[in-house]
Order: structure tokens, then sequence, then C-alpha cells
């Protein structure tokens, strides 16, 4: 009888059963009698075939009628052939595209002409039922040196060997699949994968799909068909989401990529949420045209191809090549594809992605210049690729509609005159945005230029999927106070002695307000140094690591002070190797301080005006760290798993549009939030052999930050708009453009009224001579005095907001030149502001901290919840984006909510156990804080103690499960165990203590009705107590005087709690 649960029966014969019943699949199961030749049972003539060749033949002929048998014979041999001189990669990647584009043949026709190239269709791409699908069992083929391999699955199209299936029983791990069966087969019989798409690997339980040239780690889950699903790792689940007929069609032709950027072929084949994604975004693009077309929408709603938003990580660069690669595939037209980002680097890193896939071949499609540009939109090529700041011109370049803008991290580059002259210059083009973070609250001006999501990939659903790593957190802050109390006399001394002028003392205001001077202060830093090189060699997984400093300044200080705490490490290390005893731990040992030893870092900041002067003001040398960056190609060396090249200190470069896949720590020291902090943290997902996880360690605490930015970017079931809120998300157009009109005559009132200057000076000035002379006239009427000032600063910013909200409507323009005016003069005084040179003042101040901290010998205070991990991808998103929109929303009534659920479970637990007490002393204490004030901020602390605190009790109200006690005894536990240290082995002695002792009252004295009211019944509890602890704590970290006290404690609480016992006994 057979085994119903081997490999055969439960695993190979459910994948037929899918592939016939619920695929319509032909299917044959060739172990045993299998036939060659014209009337073969699947189509070979040997077992040395891989090809159905009668199959074939009849496919060629159907799609390509009327051709000589020449032609045909032709096409079998290019398909069928082998080249020893080429790589198994190679041969894929040539076949693949004969499959795809059609084989190319030469032959003389019936009138003796010779056709050159004519291209044999193999597959119908357009209607999936045309072709033939054949799933064959236990196939027998012939390889190298004659030997003889038996393939699980083979699934044949039109007789050619697109899917390769290998089966694991239930019970074993797939990876013996990929390590030991796939890669004997690449070995024996390799002309298998010649024309091979697809690998499956499925042991039932787990299924993952890959191609030829995939590790282990980028085979990949396909768990839903659409992107609603929720998603469930299935055999079933991938043979529906891959091998249904259409989807593996569009999957063969639209989404495999061959990239050669590494000088070597790799095969990628797109992930689920990138096939579900790009399909989406192609139905939307296609459904908008019909509908303009049809007068159900205006056009310019059909230009909006919506939002396309999958997390950091997930291969958003990839997903535009298989989006625009279906766009001309199956819609043709002609389109220019033109991919506009804001970041020299990310567009090198989109124009390398579509370089090295092959997509583009043309060098010369990088706009250098806004003149170049504009010569570029002229021409038709397909694809052109610019930063938004070459749009540096106002005129209108081409009115063709078969544009497409794919912008990407679309919140960034769709803001201001820049994007507003892109819209002009291409009047009739359709544009989606891509983003790696969701569309927060305040992006309307994205929804409203692109529309709403076509797709969404979050951050919780990629790291379920295995797109991306899981990220955790870290908290190993740590607070520094300063109780100088003649420290602000001696600052203000320092600043007094400067002389400073109003723009300098903006500008060290606005520096101070961010608490510079500590956040910067040497103790600080050093402390952080110290313990940024210890993490970095403790850890386990030896992944790249990013510092990011809080300013370039700061990244070149961190470095010196890293560099310094390096050595005495490693000094330190190798004393204690030294006195290793045991041989091979001295070996291994040794080799992690050679690892160290030769770990280079490197800082990496942008260029600045005068950058010398600045540093040496600080007293800092930037020349050793310019020259590195500019002789050394840092980038690559970073990328270079094996280079050592390890640590990069960074301040603003590289943390976004920036992949190192063996990043694996990110050290946090700026602060940050909403997408530049999520982008930053993003650095650390990426899928890595061996890497199970990144950390991100946080010194400056972005904790609320991080958690207020993943209420909305983790789980993308909300579009995290804050309920209870009066601010409706996108408002109707009028009301938009009374808005600007009312804030600018507000803004022009005011210049006429108490700055005496009229803004129209500026807009109808003649020429620049005169408008510059305006503009300098309007600038120091609005210095009058600091009032003044902060005033215009509050309405131009009113201006700005506004204006931006009616992007991209074309009633913007009418307001344009007193927006622009305003925009001058904002500028001019801003601009005065930020170059103001406060270089000594600020070093001068910092020198006083540093000092002050120094003399007064400050400790360095660990912050809350310091060391200790948090995964985040573990968290409930939705409840924590609940909390923060109830906040924000209905906070009074939110906060009420809270403390009653707080207070009732903590009243509860406090019944059964009084040992809780500190539970409720620090209910009372956050309760009594929060009274003092109720402004938002108070509010929003008050709630996140709160849901602290109900995290706290929670478990503790695991706790006595934990300690394998009811709660009788956890409380008796708690109170012997009071103000005691004691060992793992004395905990196990006190936890018996309390376990017996309360079982022995309960079955003797306690059973006395009265019990506590009879004075010799309660003498005898409390003799009771007293032998039982004399006898069975362990001495002498319990002393007699201890025991006397524990016993009056354990007799009061008794007679309370148990003074009823006897009577419901």
């Amino acid at each position: 009888m057979g085994n119903n649960y081997s490999e055969d029966q439960l695993i190979e014969q459910t994948c037929i059963d899918i592939f016939k019943n619920q695929l319509h699949w032909e299917i044959a199961n060739v172990y045993q009698g299998e036939t060659f030749g014209e009337n073969s049972t699947i189509g070979r003539h040997s077992e040395a075939d891989v090809l159905l060749k009668n199959r074939f033949f009849e496919a060629i002929k159907k799609l390509n009628p009327n051709l000589p048998v020449q032609a045909y014979d032709l096409a079998y041999e290019i398909i069928n052939s082998d080249d020893a001189t080429k790589s198994l990669p190679d041969l894929n990647f040539e076949k693949h595209n004969f499959l795809k584009e059609g084989i190319p043949v030469t032959y003389k026709n019936d009138k003796g002409e010779i056709i050159r190239n004519k291209k044999i269709k193999v597959f119908d791409f357009d209607v999936a039922e045309n072709n033939n699908f054949l799933a064959v069992q236990q196939l027998w083929v012939e390889g190298k040196s004659k030997r003889k391999k038996r393939p699980d699955i083979v699934g044949f199209v039109n007789g050619i060997p697109l899917l390769f299936i290998e089966l694991k029983a239930h019970h074993r791990k797939i990876k013996v699949a990929f390590e030991t069966n796939l890669k004997d087969y690449k070995q024996t019989i390799p002309k298998m994968f010649h024309t091979n798409a697809f690998i499956i690997l499925s042991n039932g339980f787990e299924s993952k799909i890959g191609a030829i040239t995939s590790k282990y780690e980028h085979f990949h889950d396909w768990k839903r068909i659409t992107e609603e699903q929720e998603g469930i790792i299935s055999l079933d689940g991938i043979l529906k989401g891959v091998c249904e007929k259409n989807r593996m069609m569009d999957l063969f032709e639209n989404f495999v990529l061959f990239d050669n950027s590494i000088g070597s072929i790799v095969k990628l084949i797109a992930r689920n949420h990138q096939f579900i994604g790009v399909n989406k975004a192609v139905e939307h693009f296609v459904s908008v045209q019909e509908q303009a077309k049809k007068g159900f929408i205006s056009k310019e709603d059909a230009q909006k191809l919506g939002v396309f938003w999958h997390t950091q990580g997930s291969g958003k660069s990839y997903s535009m090549v298989f989006l625009c690669q279906k766009i001309l595939r199956a819609l043709g037209g002609g389109y220019t594809f033109l991919l506009v980002t804001d970041r020299t680097e990310l567009d090198t890193q989109i124009y390398n992605t579509f370089t090295g896939v092959g997509a583009v071949q043309d060098v010369n499609v990088k706009a250098t210049s806004g003149e170049n540009l504009k010569a570029l939109l002229k021409t038709d090529q397909r694809y052109i690729f610019s930063l938004i700041h070459k749009f540096n011109f106002d005129e209108v370049i081409t009115e063709r509609e078969n544009i497409i803008v794919i912008s990407d991290e679309a919140h960034r580059t769709q803001g201001g005159s820049l994007a507003m002259n892109l819209r002009k210059a291409l009047p009739n083009a359709s544009f989606i945005g891509f983003t790696g973070t969701p569309l927060f609250k305040d992006d309307e001006l994205t929804r409203r230029i692109f529309g709403e999501y076509v797709s969404k990939y979050d951050f919780k659903r990629s790291i379920e999927d295995g797109a991306t790593v899981p990220l955790y957190y870290e908290n190993r802050g740590e607070k520094l106070r300063l109780d100088n109390p003649i420290i602000n006399e001696q600052i203000r001394e320092a600043i007094e002695q400067e002389d400073l002028d109003d723009d300098q003392q903006a500008k060290l205001t606005k520096l101070f307000a961010r608490e510079y001077p500590i956040l910067t202060a040497e103790k600080r830093l050093r402390a952080i140094a110290k313990d940024v090189v210890t993490h970095f060699n403790g850890r386990g997984y030896k992944g790249k690591a990013m510092f990011v400093a809080m300013d370039k300044v700061t990244a070149v200080k961190m470095y010196d002070l890293i560099s310094e705490e390096w050595v005495i490490y490693l000094e330190t290390r190798k004393k204690e190797i030294e006195k290793v005893t045991d041989l091979q731990e001295q070996l291994s040992q040794q080799r992690e301080w050679d690892w160290a030893k030769e770990t280079e870092i490197s800082v990496v900041v942008s260029h600045e005006q005068n950058e010398i002067d600045k540093f040496e003001a600080w007293g800092l040398d930037i020349e050793p760290h310019r020259l590195k960056m500019n002789t050394r190609n840092l980038e690559e060396d970073f990328k270079a798993e094996n280079h050592p090249f390890r640590i990069a200190i960074v301040c603003a470069m590289w943390i976004t549009g920036f992949d190192v896949k063996s990043l694996s720590t990110l050290y946090l020291d700026k602060p940050m939030k909403s997408h530049t902090l999520m982008q930053t943290i993003a650095r650390a997902n990426r899928v890595h052999e061996d890497k199970n996880n990144g950390l991100i360690v946080d010194y400056i605490e972005t904790y609320k930050a991080l958690l207020e930015a993943l209420a909305i970017y983790g789980d993308s079931g909300s579009k995290g708009t804050p309920s209870g809120t009066d601010d409706v998300p996108v408002r109707p157009l009028e009301e938009l453009v009374a808005d600007l009109s009312e804030t600018i005559q507000a803004t022009e009132l005011f210049l006429d009224d108490e700055c005496s200057f009229k803004l129209s000076l500026i807009t109808n000035a003649e020429d620049t001579v005169y408008r510059i002379k305006y503009l300098q006239e309007g600038y120091n009427a609005l210095c009058k005095n600091d009032e003044t000032r902060n005033k215009f600063g509050i309405l131009a910013r009113e201006v700005f907001k506004k204006y931006k909200a009616l992007m991209p409507d074309n009633a913007i323009y009418e307001y344009k030149d007193q927006r622009d005016a305003i925009n001058a003069l904002y500028s001019t005084m801003n601009d005065k502001i930020d170059e103001a040179d406060i270089t000594h003042v600020v070093s001068r101040v910092q020198y006083v901290v540093n000092q002050s901290i120094e003399s007064l010998n400050m400790v360095m205070e660990q912050a809350e919840g310091y060391g200790q991990k948090i995964d985040l991808s573990g968290l409930d998103f939705k409840k924590i984006e609940e909390e923060f929109l109830k906040i924000e929303g209905n906070k009074n009534i939110a906060v009420q909510s809270l403390k009653d659920r707080v207070a009732k479970k903590m009243n509860r637990l406090l019944d059964q156990n009084p040992m809780r007490i500190d539970f409720y002393e620090r209910y009372q204490e956050i309760i009594e804080n929060y009274n003092n004030g109720k402004e938002y901020a108070t509010v929003k602390e008050l709630f996140d103690a709160l849901i602290l605190l109900l995290g706290d009790l929670s478990e503790e109200e695991k706790r006595a499960e934990r300690e394998m006690l009811d709660e009788d005894e956890l409380t008796v536990f708690d109170m012997l165990n009071r103000d005691k240290k004691i060992t793992d082995k004395e905990k196990v002695e006190v936890k018996e203590t309390a376990r017996k002792l309360l079982e022995h009252l309960k079955n003797n004295e306690f059973k006395v009705e009265y019990w506590s009211e009879k004075t010799q019944t309660a003498s005898a509890v409390k003799k009771a107590i007293n032998d039982h602890l004399y006898t069975k704590l362990p001495f002498p970290t319990f002393t007699d005087g201890d025991r006397i006290v524990k016993t009056e404690i354990l007799f009061d609480y008794f007679k309370t709690r148990y003074a009823d016992y006897g009577r419901v006994a």
C-alpha cells in the first residue's frame, strides 16, 4: 500500500490535480512507457530532447501560417541549439528574447526571394488560450555524459519547457530542493534550463518562485492574486498566481528582466506585489483613457494616473521598468517616458537600473541642463531622465499626448515653480507618482496632481512577504543634565562678546531652539562614539553600518571621536585576547580583532562654499575627508560587501535613494520625522544573504516620531486622515482661489500699512534693474523691526501654502506675479539669516557648555527603555494609528477613555495583589502631571504614558502564568521577595515557600470559620507562617529579622484577604 503522506502522493499529485482541474492544463505522467517519434506520448523524439518537437511545430505553423518548411525547421534548430562557449544565463537570455520577440530566420520564399530575419512567433500573447499548456510528471531527461535525471514536474507551453517545479516531502525544507536537487539538475541537464522562465520550489507548506540565476534568498513567495487579499503561503496560491494561463503569459512577456550591470547576467522575475501593482496601474491608465474618450471624466482627470506606493526596499525602480515595458508592449502608441527625480543620486540610480536591464541603450537621454532637456523633449526618445531642477524655463515645449511623466518620490518633486514649469512644458502629458513612503496628511498636493493610490504595498506587508527584512529598534540614548546655575550667564557673555547683527541673532535663535549645544556637547558625543565602537564590533551579523549625524561639523567630530575610541578598543581587546587560554577561542577572537583593525570609517558629506574656514573655526580639518570623497568611489566601496569600508558617517547624503543590501545597522543621532525618517531607516531593510534583520540604534529618541510615521506608513488599511478634524482633504477650487486671493491682499495691505511699501513696485517694474532696486527697498522696509519681519514671514508662508494648494490648476497663473514678488522678498530675508556666519559664536558657546559639563563632572543618564529592542514589524500599526488619530481628533474623549481602561485594569490587578501599588502610584503621577495643563503636547505625552502603562499592566497580568503560580501564590511570593535581591536558585525556593505556605493554610487554619476573630486560631496562623518561613526561606539571604517582618506583613494581608475563607470553603 502506498504512503498517503509521501512526496508523490501528498504534494506532487496535489500539484497535478490543480493543473488539471483548476488551471485546465493538459497533464501527462511519463515515469513509465513514454513513446518517442511522430506519434509519441508527449511529442519528443528521444530522452535527450527537452523541447516537445511535435507540439512546437504545431504551434508555430498555426501562429506563422503559409511559410516554407525550411523556415519552421530553422526556427526549431535555433531554439534547440547549444553553444558550449556561452554560460547558462547567457543562453537563457538569448532564448528568452527569441521566445518573446520571435525567432529570426532567413529563408527563400516560393518565388526564390531571400527573406531575411523573419520573426517566427512562438507564443500568442494576446489570447493565452490559443497556446498549448502541458504539465508533465516524472520526465526522464538524458543529460551530460548520458546521465539521466527525472524532474518532478515540467510545464511546457507550445512544446517549450518554461516551468520547472521541484517538490519535497512536507516535512523537508525547500532549501534542500534548492541546494541539492536544483543545483544538480542545472549541472547535469543544463539544456532543460535554456528556455526556462520560472522555477517553483515547494513542500506543500512553503512555496517560492525564482529564476535560474537566483540565490535562495531571492526566491520569493507568491501569496496573493489581488492586492486586497491578506495573502497566505500555499502551493495552491503560487500555482494559481503564476500558472493560470493569462497570468503566466503576462508574467513571461512583461515581468522578466535580465540585469547585466555587474558584468554578469542576473535574471529577475517580478515579485508578487510588483506584478499586481504594475497591472493595476496599467488597468487604471487604460480605464481613464477610455472614460475620457467617452466624456465620462475630464481630460485633466484622465492625466492623473495615480500614486504607486511601494515601501522602501521593495524594488520600486524595477517596478518602473516593468510599468514602461508593459505599456509599450500592450498599448503601443510610441510613448515617451519622462522619469523625474529631485536628487542626483536618485536620478543616477534609476538611470542605471534602466540601462542595466537593457531598456535604455542611449547614453544621451539624461538631461544635462535646461536647454538640453528642452531639446530632448522635442524628440521621440522612448526614455528621458531629468532632475526637476532642469525645468528652469517657463514655456510650452510639446503638446504630445503620449508622454507619461513618472515622478519618483512624488511628494518631493511636485511642489513649487519648477513643477509648474514641467506642467506648462508638457500640457497634455499624463502623470504617475512613485513613492516609497505614504501620503501623509500634508501631501494633498500629491493627490491633487496624481490622483489617489493606484497600488499600495506597505512596510508591514513587505516584511511578511520577505520582500524586506524586519527592522528592530533599540534606544541607546543618554540624557545630559546641565545643573550649572551660572551657565546661562556664561553663554550670554560669550554671545555678547561677538556683537551679532540681527541676521546672526536670528540664525542663532533657530539653532539653539534645537538644543544644539547640548546635543553636540563633546562628552555626549564621546559617550556615543564609545558605544558605537563597542556595539558595532559586538554584533552577530557583520554587515555595514551608517551613522547619521546632526550636521556636517558633527559628522567630522564623530569621525575623530570614533577613530580615537576605535584605537582604545583595539588595544583593550588585544590585551584581553592574550589572556585567553583556549587556543581555538583565541584564534576565533583574533580573527574578529583583525576584522575590526582593517575596518575603514569614512565621512560622506556634500561640499559647500568656504567649508575649509568653517571647519577650521571648529578646530576640525575637512581636507583629508574631501580628498577621499573626490579621489575614491566611496559609493562603490561601501556597496561592495567585502570591502573594509564598513562605517559611513553622514548627515544628509546617502539617507535616501541609496541601497546597500549588506547595510544592517543604522545609528541615528539626528532629529527626523515623516518621509525623511522612514526613508532613512529603510536603508537597513534590504534583503541580503545571512541577514535576518536590520537594526535601528537610536541615540536621540526618535521613537515617538517613528511611531507617528508608522501609524500611516506601516499599514495601508487606512489613508491616515485624522478623524474628527475639520480639515477637509480636497476642497472646492473656488474656495482655494478665494483663500489665495485674500491672503495675497492681506500681505499687500500689511506691506503698505505697516512697512510703507507697495508690492506692485516689484511686480510692475520696467526691467530687472528696477526690480532689483525695488526688491532691496522692500527688504529694507519690512526689516523695520523684529515684529514686522516676523509678521511678514507668517503672511508669506500662508501665501506659499495656499498657492501650493492650487497646483496644478491653471488658475494659479493669475497670482503668479504677486506670489513671486512675495517669495523674492521672503527669500532675501531668509537668505540673509542663512548666510549669516555664526560659526565662532556657536563654537564659543559649545566650549562653555563642554567646560561646564566637565567641571561639574556631569553623568550621562540612560534614557528610559535604554537597550530594549523593539521589533517594528511586530507592532499593531492599525492600533497605533487609531490612537494617534484619536488624540488629534477628539483628544479629551480619547484620553478619558484610555484613563478609564487603565484604571479598570489596574484596580482589578491591585485587588488581586496589593504589591502592585507601584503601578497605582505611577498612574496617579501621570494624571497629576496631566492636570497641570491640557495643551496638545501635554495630552500627547499623557496618551503615550498611559499607553505604556497599559502595556505594562497587560504584561503584569500575564506574570503569574510566566512564574507558574496562581494569583494568590504570586501575591505571597511578591511579599516575600519585596526589597530582596535573590539568585535564580533562591527564587525557586521562595516560590515553593509561597506555594506550600498558602496550600497549608488553606487546608488547615483558614478553614476555621471567623479564624481572624478568634485569638487562638489567629495565633496559630501567625505561628504557621513564622515556622514555615524559618524552615523554608533561604539563609543567609533572609535573616531572622527578615522572617519576623515578612511574617507580620503576610499575617496582616491574610487577615483581610482570607477572613471569610472558612465560610465559603
